[in-house]
């Protein structure tokens, strides 16, 4: 499929063209101004000013967001009462690079980056390069629409950093992770150095762009570290700890209150979305996109393991909104959603109409009522 998708009440859509530490109870964040009122978005999504996304990695459901730990409720749990949750939400590959390039350019799994393009991250980049759009990603969306966006990476020991052309393992497996990371796979970001250099930086550059609204870009996505984000346990050299779900609520503790206090959230309209890329491999079933059980695209019902499924296993999301944007906070709702309506969201509530891949397939509906 090619060409230009229109979709009733959007703008259009490109083409298939690529596929428990103890932790103290969560504060309030301040609001000292007010944000702006609710502003009109597209297809009901709310306009925000600033997105930013953490994607955790690799956990059960129940055990993330609703068994406690030994000391009570998680810092994620608690997380759960200054937000709108979606129980039903679902990962599309159970191999993490395939997630990370459905949330970012609604492309469908393929074989290359369902081995997390371990034999040769220059053979996946070359790939992304021979699909209709190049590799087009929500970061060209974003500058398309005039705004601003970086990726942030913990651990990145350099900007932009990937493997060699040459390499015929994939060198980044524990820290910073090549496979967690989608934009150093896409032609148009990773192939223009200065452009890559610039936007895709070490996670330790966010303190400073929080530091006000303007040097806050309108879309963040943020890769903690394979210790921070809950892969690995215990934590591999140099991160020290227990790993898990463990470190990951650690981690959260000290970082998100970064963002719900920053003058982007405090003074402009943000959203937070805090999800994962995946469920245990125990989790099968997809849930709605484009590979979703035959059951569920044809006949409604809930999605099984047999017949084509899109295999992320069910992960849940969480949506915290500024003051006065429309989230509201303790709501949970049960709509079947996937990374593909991920990234339809973010595209309609940063004003672009435009739905790569997946995203714009009928298919796939924007999270309106977890945002609204």
């Amino acid at each position: 499929m090619s060409g230009v998708l229109s979709l009733p009440g959007s703008a259009h859509a490109t083409g298939l063209g690529g596929l428990a530490l103890p932790l103290p109870l969560v504060a309030p964040a301040p609001h000292p101004t007010a944000a702006p009122a609710a502003a009109a978005g597209l297809e009901g999504v709310p306009r925000f000013d600033h997105v930013f996304t953490i994607v955790l990695e690799n956990e059960n459901f129940d055990t993330s967001w609703n068994t406690p730990g030994p000391s009570g409720p998680t810092y994620l749990q608690q997380l759960k009462a200054q937000g709108s949750f979606a129980d039903e939400y679902f990962g599309v590959s159970h191999v993490s690079a395939g997630n990370y390039i459905a949330m970012t350019s609604g492309q469908l799994p393929n074989p290359l980056f369902d081995t997390d393009c371990m034999v040769s991250w220059g053979l996946c980049e070359t790939t992304e390069k021979l699909t209709l759009d190049g590799g087009r990603s929500i970061a060209d969306q974003v500058e398309g629409t005039g705004q601003t966006w970086k990726a942030y990476m913990d651990a990145m020991a350099v900007p932009c950093q990937h493997p060699a052309l040459t390499d015929l393992q994939d060198p980044y497996q524990v820290g910073y992770a090549t496979r967690h990371d989608p934009f150093v796979y896409y032609p148009p970001v990773v192939e223009n150095q200065a452009r890559c250099d610039s936007h895709v930086v070490n996670y330790a550059n966010l303190n400073a762009d929080l530091g006000s609204a303007t040097t806050t870009p309108n879309y963040a996505f943020i890769t903690p570290d394979t210790c921070h984000d809950g892969h690995d346990t215990p934590c591999a050299a140099p991160d020290t700890g227990p790993g898990g779900l463990d470190s990951a609520n650690a981690w959260l503790s000290t970082e998100v209150p970064k963002i719900l206090n920053s003058p982007a959230f405090t003074t402009q309209r943000s959203l937070l979305l805090i999800t994962f890329d995946e469920n245990g491999i125990s989790d099968i079933p997809g849930c709605c996109g484009a590979l979703a059980d035959v059951n569920q695209l044809v006949a409604g019902g809930a999605p099984t393991v047999s017949g084509v499924a899109a295999l992320g296993g069910r992960i849940g999301i969480l949506a915290i909104g500024s003051a006065g944007s429309g989230v509201q906070a303790g709501k949970v709702v049960h709509s079947p959603y996937d990374h593909w309506s991920y990234l339809r969201t973010v595209e309609d509530a940063l004003g672009i109409g435009e739905y790569l891949n997946v995203a714009g397939l009928p298919i796939t509906s924007p999270m309106v009522d977890l945002l609204t």
